[in-house]
């Protein structure tokens, strides 16, 4: 039998994987440095750099907020031209029920739903990208045809996985948007990201 290749989606997993990893390691080790070190007179505040990728309970279709995590994660912050952003989004349910979500049938309908999911107009979560100034810029007024989609379901301690992407166009057009400050808003803006558009 052939070997099977991962999922698409197995890369940028082990990416926002690494990402939180950092993340949770920053968060830790100060917590065991010597107590000399923590004695220091001198404090310096420092801004935050922008995160590659944020956790948070979310609701996701008839699956309640208060047991469904979910890890979003962007491969940049900045695009360059010709450059692509990358969305991975995770979900998991903590809880002790299964739960319902939408996802794309896998083969013909009805039949049983793709484990694979789909972010933007026709996915299993939304996302946009809007100007700093909230106007939105993708994905906007725009004729989509989405796939046939059914109900699937998400058992206890289970995680299904998903993709969008997002190649700096306008909608309906194959026109480059204006290089300079944008949004990427995912959930209906429950998460958000600082993106920066180069010339």
């Amino acid at each position: 039998m052939a070997a099977m290749r991962p999922p698409k989606w197995a890369s940028s997993l082990a990416a926002a994987s690494a990402v939180c990893g950092l993340v949770l390691a920053a968060v830790v080790l100060p917590a065991g440095l010597p107590a000399a070190a923590k004695s220091s007179t001198t404090t310096t505040h420092h801004r935050s750099a922008p995160q590659l990728s944020a956790v948070g309970n979310v609701k996701f279709w008839e699956c309640p907020s208060k047991t469904t995590r979910m890890l979003v994660a962007v491969n940049t912050l900045t695009l360059h031209p010709g450059s692509t952003l990358n969305i991975t989004f995770i979900i998991k349910n903590t809880g002790t029920k299964s739960c319902n979500y939408t996802a794309p049938y896998a083969g013909i309908a009805p039949g049983p739903t793709s484990t694979t999911l789909q972010a933007g107009p026709c996915g299993s979560i939304g996302y946009a990208i809007a100007t700093s100034r909230g106007h939105e810029v993708w994905p906007g007024p725009q004729l989509v045809n989405c796939p046939a989609l059914g109900f699937a379901q998400l058992a206890p301690g289970a995680t299904v996985a998903g993709t969008g992407t997002w190649n700096q166009d306008k909608p309906n057009s194959d026109r480059r948007v204006s290089p300079g400050k944008y949004v990427l808003v995912v959930d209906n803006k429950h998460f958000s990201f600082p993106i920066q558009v180069t010339s």
